[in-house]
């Protein structure tokens, strides 16, 4: 299929975006071997297909399909969203939560991207209540002494270690499956006992989660999967 190519100086990982009239965009990093894109974009064929065929249906809204969803799902967690919409009385975009799903009232019709801020920061909270206690769970049952855990939105990395044993993680870990999300926990985990990727890091790791070859596959393409509304500049890369 034809694709256009374009390099960001700021750009950390492969990204896929669909425009509103069928075109497709993948965004790379500066040096990124190009050789590479035909099996990225392989792997990601099905969801190409959807999304055009959703953005014909959308019509002359679709523009704005990736930054005000309609469902929002996170395989990690075992949770669909709903998301609905409806006419607000305040100056800002207010979020509800309730019975599986999120309500928002919109003050203005064009209030797309005040939309996409508040979902990340319900994200970042959702995150919190399933990614801390997870992470408690894994270091307990497998001999790790952690610090504090923090959550953010992070573009590039799906999580990171201290020196102290503190971990940041990535709320975007919920998009990913399960068995990947539990991997990058235990990959932050064994940084709390060796702050390298020695072979004495690779041997604890493959000790506590032992297809965590498998996981790194996923991870490959998980960004290409992100839909546009986690970004902080979501309507170009």
């Amino acid at each position: 299929m034809s694709y256009s190519v374009r390099t960001h100086p700021r750009a950390r990982h492969v990204r896929l975006r669909v425009e509103p009239h069928g075109a497709v965009v993948v965004t790379v990093p500066r040096g990124f071997d190009r050789r590479q894109l035909p099996a990225l974009i392989a792997e990601r064929q099905d969801w190409i297909d959807r999304t055009r065929k959703r953005l014909v249906h959308a019509g002359p809204a679709a523009e704005l399909a990736g930054l005000m969803p309609a469902a929002i799902k996170l395989p990690a967690v075992a949770e669909d969203w709903s998301v609905n919409y409806q006419p607000g009385d305040r100056a800002t975009v207010r979020l509800r939560q309730r019975d599986g799903a999120l309500c928002l009232d919109c003050p203005r019709e064009d209030a797309c991207q005040a939309v996409a801020a508040v979902l990340r920061d319900w994200l970042k909270r959702h995150a919190r209540g399933h990614l801390v206690p997870r992470t408690q769970c894994l270091a307990e049952r497998f001999g790790f002494r952690v610090g504090r855990i923090t959550i953010r939105n992070q573009k590039s990395r799906w999580g990171s270690c201290s020196g102290r044993g503190n971990l940041s993680l990535n709320a975007r870990l919920l998009f990913l499956s399960p068995a990947a999300c539990d991997y990058v926990l235990l990959h932050e985990l064994a940084h709390t006992e060796h702050l390298n990727h020695s072979p004495k890091f690779w041997a604890r790791v493959a000790e506590v989660s032992p297809d965590y070859r498998l996981a790194l596959r996923e991870l490959k393409s998980a960004w290409l999967a992100m839909p546009a509304w986690v970004w902080t500049e979501p309507a170009r890369p």
